[in-house]
């Protein structure tokens, strides 16, 4: 039944979230069981998880927090707030999944996503995996490949997986390449790329740039080296002390990449 304020549709047919997504495949892993998923994510991540295991799903799963209750909440918290989009948990195993829908991962949640990996490692003392999961259309990055354990999932596929499921779908079509406006909390100058870089150092402008792991990282080196940084997005903003070291002047920019191409 659709509603008038919006359009006559549901708002499973308006809902761009991937927490809605999320907890949906979460109803699906719970009513088709674990082995047909994981099979699934072993095959297509390359993983050797144990399928026959006693897994329980979960999503939302507000890790850090509900762990240090459950120790008498002693101990430092890594993350009070940080919660995984979709988790697998086994005696043997812990797999996190991280969603995205309607956008692509940024700089700043992947270098999170590799500190949890380690984290819930060290707090549990079993083999942990993060594995991302995204719009087919979505892009897969070196960032992202150097971060996830092994190539991203897709809705599209997981919407095959369980009789082609209106939601996957739907999760799978939302992406927009132009949903950028959250990437990063100093992302203040929105989604540039780096000709359009140039074009405003030559305007005189003063601009930061970000790229994580900053100017001397290995992401931007492989930018600079390749020619990528010529179509790649760079997050911006206004002023000239970087907020952190992710972060750099876009004149120090412009003097990398020219002695690149140099």
């Amino acid at each position: 039944m659709g509603l008038s304020y919006l359009n006559g549709k549901s708002w499973t047919e308006v809902t761009r979230e991937e927490r809605f997504f999320c907890q949906h495949l979460f109803f699906l892993v719970k009513k088709h069981g674990t082995t047909t998923f994981l099979e699934y994510v072993n095959r297509k991540v390359g993983l050797s998880l144990a399928v026959d295991a006693a897994w329980e799903p979960a999503f939302e799963a507000c890790f850090y927090r509900d762990l240090r209750h459950l120790n008498g909440r002693t101990g430092p918290l890594f993350s009070p707030k940080r919660t995984f989009d979709l988790c697998l948990f086994s005696e043997q195993a812990i797999l996190i999944i991280e969603a995205k829908a309607q956008q692509n991962f940024d700089g700043e949640q992947l270098s999170s996503f590799a500190a949890d990996r380690d984290e819930v490692r060290a707090l549990t003392g079993v083999a942990t995996y993060v594995v991302g999961l995204a719009s087919s259309a979505c892009p897969a990055t070196a960032d992202c490949d150097e971060v996830f354990d092994g190539p991203l999932l897709t809705w599209r596929d997981l919407a095959s997986l369980y009789s082609e499921d209106a939601s996957l779908r739907r999760a799978d079509a939302v992406y927009d390449p132009e949903e950028r406006d959250t990437w990063g909390k100093n992302n203040q100058g929105g989604h540039v790329t780096g000709e359009e870089l140039l074009a405003a150092f030559a305007r005189g402008d003063e601009l930061l740039v970000g790229r994580r792991g900053g100017l001397a990282g290995p992401l931007f080196a492989e930018d600079a080296s390749s020619g990528s940084w010529r179509t790649r997005w760079y997050e911006t903003a206004p002023g000239s002390t970087p907020p952190n070291g992710n972060w750099f002047l876009l004149e120090e920019f412009a003097k990398a990449v020219g002695r690149s191409e140099a």
